[in-house]
């Protein structure tokens, strides 16, 4: 691979802790040999423009939500400006399309070379509102984190890591077995919870969202990422990533939850097999060298 002067345009910290931009992106974009510079989107004195010059950068590499609340400064007017310039990608990787498709991504994507879903089923809807510079792309975890966090004895048979919405509340409580849960806790931390766990749970509604739609996330990948096996409910798509029932299990209700998580507990050896066979598939197609790698061959090509 050709080395690509980058600059990864994102908030670098998220409510205190470092963000997936710099944990998932920047870090393993250095380790794979570019030449990367960080435009911190929290930093009231950055100025992209002059960045993009002293660096001479090719790639805008952009992870943009317009939450102010999380990243005050983004630099929209100099990205559309890059943008009409022609002579360097900008790209921006969205995740969230689900629940923002109209009132975010279908606007903001022009502002881009290239944008990105994690979505398959989006991809033709951004074409039918004239959008032609979409990339399918999807979450990935950067295993280089795991170096220092000691593999652990998998002591929990079923756990949750993340934040306790309405929803995954309302679920877990309702749920008949019961389950390890670990919320706000470090990265270090969520991921030796992890190679602990022998079953991870998924949940895919967006408590945001109004229409409480489910959506892809970064603990489909995170789970499968440490060995252990994820049960998620399903989200339209995950097909494309994972072959159900032979690397991930999946569920649409909490009465299949309950019956396939009872059958599962009963049969250790599946489990292993599952998750041996998630883990494999991850280090194929989704960690992040892999991911990354993949994205720039697109980017490139397209």
């Amino acid at each position: 691979m050709v080395e690509l002067k980058i600059l990864l345009v994102t908030n670098k910290l998220y409510r205190g802790n470092l963000d997936n931009g710099w944990l998932h992106f920047y870090l393993p974009l250095k380790e794979m040999g570019h030449d990367v510079q960080f435009f911190d989107t929290t930093n009231k004195e950055e100025d992209l423009l002059e960045r993009v010059e002293e660096q001479k950068t090719e790639f805008v590499f952009c992870i943009l939500t317009g939450d102010e609340n999380i990243a005050p400064y983004e630099p929209w007017e100099e990205l559309e400006y890059l943008t009409k310039k022609g002579d360097r990608i900008v790209f921006n990787w969205f995740c969230d399309d689900t629940w923002r498709y109209d009132t975010f991504s279908k606007k903001v994507a022009k502002y881009f070379t290239h944008y990105s879903t994690p979505e398959p089923s989006y991809v033709e809807r951004y074409k039918e509102d004239g959008l032609n510079n979409i990339i399918l792309m999807n979450w990935h975890c950067n295993l280089s984190l795991y170096e220092n966090v000691a593999k652990r004895e998998r002591v929990y048979d079923i756990s949750f890591i993340g934040y306790l919405n309405q929803h995954r509340k309302a679920f877990i409580e309702n749920s008949d077995i019961p389950i390890s849960i670990f919320n706000k806790i470090s990265h270090e931390k969520l991921v030796e919870k992890l190679f602990q766990t022998r079953i991870g749970l998924n949940l895919s509604i967006n408590d945001n969202d109004i229409e409480k739609k489910t959506q892809m996330k970064l603990r489909m990948f995170e789970v499968p990422s440490a060995g252990a096996m994820l049960l998620t409910q399903y989200h339209e798509g995950i097909e494309y990533f994972y072959e159900i029932d032979k690397e991930i299990i999946t569920f649409k209700d909490l009465y299949e939850y309950n019956e396939k998580l009872k059958f599962l507990l009963k049969n250790e050896k599946l489990v292993k097999k599952i998750s041996t066979n998630g883990y494999k598939r991850f280090i194929k197609e989704h960690e992040s060298k892999k991911r990354l790698g993949t994205l720039i061959e697109k980017v490139e090509n397209k």
